[in-house]
Formats: structure tokens, sequence, C-alpha cells
């Protein structure tokens, strides 16, 4: 495949400070230059025309009352004119080396996709920062630390969106996104993608973008409870990318505290807690090797505990409905 054009797509409600003033400079300065940008707001702003002269390669198309992310990325493809089709969320800014080190790899024989990493930019605020050092680590993400942190390459089953080129002609073979979903419809794209259509999704480090974080703890246990929700409920779909005993730890983590609660006068049952309460040790240790704040070390052991009881909690409300209501969770 050579030199071939991609077509990166950003569904917004709203063309946000993040994309003015960090992803579109960040675009504009790519090596690969063969490319356009099709953004997704739900209605037009006064900026559009200002944009539009300053970046050659921007396309802005409002989408009025369809306002779910998956639907507008759907819409995006069907507008698009590349042969790769490039998703990034608008708070992500791409290393400048970003398509070019992604195209390259579609070369290789039965890719369909391509993904990388999400890291931290380096202006954020606490909360991100205790998000962050949460996520890179395997107590936080399990094996799935690599999403927030370069690591290896390798093939995956599942990748979130927020950094993921996938073929034109692929994506439209498996009808697109999911609407039915949100957040899970880039799940259940990559279960398609590799079970259906029987390609492979290649993750490498060198796919880089700087990701940012939620910005305050509600919107971010908001975030993995939604997780947590439609995990369970793809899990009782019978997905196999979501049937995985790493996706069943935290339920398990809750079952087991209330089995404690419950029979608290049998010391046994303390052991795996006070090993949790170990790794919760260890991670503020590293943070704080990482970070050099107090604050934000001492914080990620608390906001771990809420992250995986959350979680846990969400996957099994998921689980049910998964079952009675099959692909009408929200019923």
């Amino acid at each position: 495949m050579k030199s071939p054009f991609v077509s990166v797509i950003i569904p917004v409600k709203a063309l946000s400070q993040y994309l003015l003033f960090e992803n579109f400079p960040a675009l504009k300065k790519q090596i690969y230059k063969n490319f356009e940008v099709v953004v997704l707001p739900n209605k037009a702003s006064k900026e559009d025309k200002s944009l539009l002269k300053q970046y050659s390669w921007l396309r802005i198309i409002p989408t009025g009352k369809v306002t779910r992310p998956a639907e507008k990325r759907d819409i995006g493809v069907k507008k698009s004119k590349g042969e790769i089709i490039a998703f990034i969320d608008d708070d992500a800014c791409p290393a400048s080396d970003w398509l070019q080190n992604a195209v390259k790899f579609f070369s290789q024989k039965n890719i369909v996709a391509v993904c990388g990493p999400g890291v931290l930019p380096h202006k954020t605020n606490l909360w991100e920062k205790v998000f962050d050092e949460i996520l890179k680590t395997w107590t936080g993400s399990g094996e799935y630390a690599y999403r927030f942190i370069p690591q290896k390459k390798r093939y995956v089953d599942d990748y979130p969106s927020m950094n993921f080129f996938v073929l034109k002609k692929e994506f439209l073979a498996v009808g697109g996104f999911n609407s039915e979903y949100w957040p899970g419809e880039d799940s259940k794209l990559c279960e398609d993608l590799v079970y259906r259509r029987h390609g492979k999704i290649l993750y490498s480090p060198t796919v880089l973008t700087y990701h940012h974080r939620r910005d305050n703890l509600l919107g971010f246990l908001r975030q993995h409870g939604n997780y947590g929700f439609h995990r369970g409920a793809f899990f009782a779909h019978g997905d196999r990318n979501s049937r995985r005993i790493s996706y069943l730890i935290p339920t398990f983590f809750v079952l087991y505290l209330i089995l404690l609660i419950l029979n608290s006068e049998y010391r046994i049952l303390y052991t795996p807690l006070l090993l949790y309460f170990i790794l919760g040790l260890l991670l503020i240790i590293q943070s704080f090797r990482n970070t050099k704040s107090i604050l934000i070390s001492l914080l990620t052991f608390p906001v771990l505990f809420l992250i995986h009881t959350t979680y846990g909690i969400l996957f099994i409300k998921g689980f049910i409905k998964g079952i009675i209501n099959k692909e009408h969770i929200y019923n």
C-alpha cells in the first residue's frame, strides 16, 4: 500500500479547547501529509470558516440530532475519502510521526487495524496525574496497561477508539460501529474484525498519542462504571474478546468484600485483603517515585479501590442485563 489517503475521524459535541489548541496543531505537524480530518460536532459554529481557511485538510460536518459518538463516527466514515480510517478523541494529541508509523503496518499480511498507546500529556491537572499513575500499572489496569504507556508490539483483539486505525473496506464490511452501545461500540467492532473477518489488529508503541484522562473523580468513576457495565453485558453475550478472567477480577473482589463483611470472624478471610493493601502500598511508593508528589501518591490507593469496586458492581449489573435483555441492555 503506497501512500494511502487517511481520513482522521473526530466526533465531538462542540469544538473544544483541546481540539483547537492541542489536537489541530499536532495534526498540522504530521510528517505524513496525505490525509484529511473530519470533525463531527452537533452544530456549526462561528469559528468554522476561519478554521477551514487555516487548515486545508479540515472538514467540519455538523450531525444535528445525531449525538452518539458511534453514530457520528459512522457518518464520518461514510463521508470520508480515505482508504484508511483513523479514530482519535478530541482530547488526544498525536505525535508528529503518528500517521507515518501507523500507515506502514498496513502493508503486512492480514492486518486490518492498527492501534497505539494514549500517554498522559505534559499539561494536566492533579486528578489526571492520579488516574494516570493507576492506569499505567498492572495493579490498576492488569494486562491492559499498554493502552496507557508504550509497551512491546503485539496483536490484540480489543482496543478503544481513542487511537485506532482501520481499513475502510473492513470497517464497512462489518457494518461499522454497533451504535446500539455507548461506550463499548469499539469492543464490538474489534470482535467483528478479529472473529468474523479473521483479521489482525496490531498494537505498536510507535503509534503514539498524548491523551488526557478525566479531570475529576466523579467523571472518572462514571466512565469506569460504564466500562464495567458494558463488559459484563458483552461477557453475557459471549463475545470472545470480553470473556477473560482479568475482566472478572474486580467482580470477584466485590464478592469477596461482601463475604468478608458477612463472615468477619474468620481471620483467614483477611489474607487477600492484606495482599491488596500491600499492592496499594507498592502503588503509592511507585507513584511517589514517578511524580515526587505526596498528595498524588496518597490519592492513588483510595481511587484504585473505588475503581475496582465501581467496575465490579456495574459488571454484575451489565451481566444480568446481558442475560435478561440480550442485545437491548438499556431496557
